[in-house]
């Protein structure tokens, strides 16, 4: 398989800081420099330099944390793809967390134009006492004619591994020709969320303290919040704009920051 992007990182403690301990990158996908927004742990950026996604690109990002290291990840802007009339845009990412780790992996939305035809699949790791915090954000781009959902298909699959045992497998099917707006799928809404919580910590009182301060938001969301099995959570919005899903993980993440990781919550600094 040829890949338009690949890149390839690891980050270790050292100390009791965490470093980048290799990174590889090439093609069309690159990272800024770390950036320690907090004292020990860094925060890197994902940058595409080619502008967007086109037919047929296939991406590629693995990540791995070694034992007790830290690290946020962000995308510099929106995830662009374009109308693929011969292949669809594929990205694969896998991720390997080590014991007593801690990734935040929160992109910009993926913004799907008009006959795009798009498949990711996530593939995390997890080891004892790894935390992991991600979320993704499905946008439905402009065309020509006005009209939204003109993307053909969208299909995204997250799936978690505790050692060998899968422990979730999401899978988020979004197809434009079976009325994807009407009743029992989107239900009148354009855009969709998802902010995922693995925490030991993430126990029922946290999951019920977290809805009634997501329940307080004012705003035109639906959303839902489910324990999973595993010490976690997983939260889906539907809304109409991508502010507002925004505006709701990014209050989930900073009670989680907060409760789970004894952290504040701070900025990435984009704009």
């Amino acid at each position: 398989m040829t890949h338009i992007g690949l890149l390839e990182l690891t980050a270790a403690k050292k100390h009791s800081r965490t470093i980048i301990s290799s990174c590889y990158y090439e093609g069309a996908l690159k990272i800024t420099r770390p950036v320690y927004l907090e004292k020990d742990s860094p925060s890197i950026y994902l940058i595409h330099v080619g502008g967007g996604y086109v037919d047929g690109d296939v991406y590629r990002t693995n990540l791995a944390l070694e034992e007790g290291a830290e690290l946020a990840v962000t995308t510099q802007s929106s995830t662009k793809v374009y109308k693929t009339p011969k292949q669809p845009v594929c990205q694969y990412t896998d991720i390997v967390l080590g014991k007593g780790s801690v990734l935040e992996y929160l992109p910009d939305p993926l913004i799907a134009y008009e006959g795009a035809r798009f498949i990711q699949e996530t593939d995390v790791t997890i080891h004892e006492g790894s935390s992991f915090f991600y979320s993704d954000i499905i946008t439905p781009g402009w065309a020509e004619d006005g009209r939204l959902f003109r993307y053909d298909w969208i299909r995204s699959k997250l799936k978690v591994f505790k050692e060998d045992k899968l422990i979730l497998l999401d899978h988020l099917l979004l197809e434009t020709d079976e009325g994807l707006g009407r009743i029992m799928q989107m239900e009148g809404y354009t855009h969709v969320g998802t902010f995922l919580i693995l925490h030991s910590k993430a126990t029922k009182r946290f999951i019920d303290s977290l809805y009634e301060i997501l329940s307080g938001l004012k705003g035109d969301v639906q959303f839902g919040l489910s324990r999973l099995p595993e010490d976690g959570a997983i939260l889906r919005i539907l809304a109409r704009s991508s502010g507002s899903i925004e505006t709701m993980i990014a209050h989930a993440h900073k009670y989680a920051r907060r409760e789970l990781l004894g952290k504040e919550f701070f900025s990435w600094r984009k704009y």
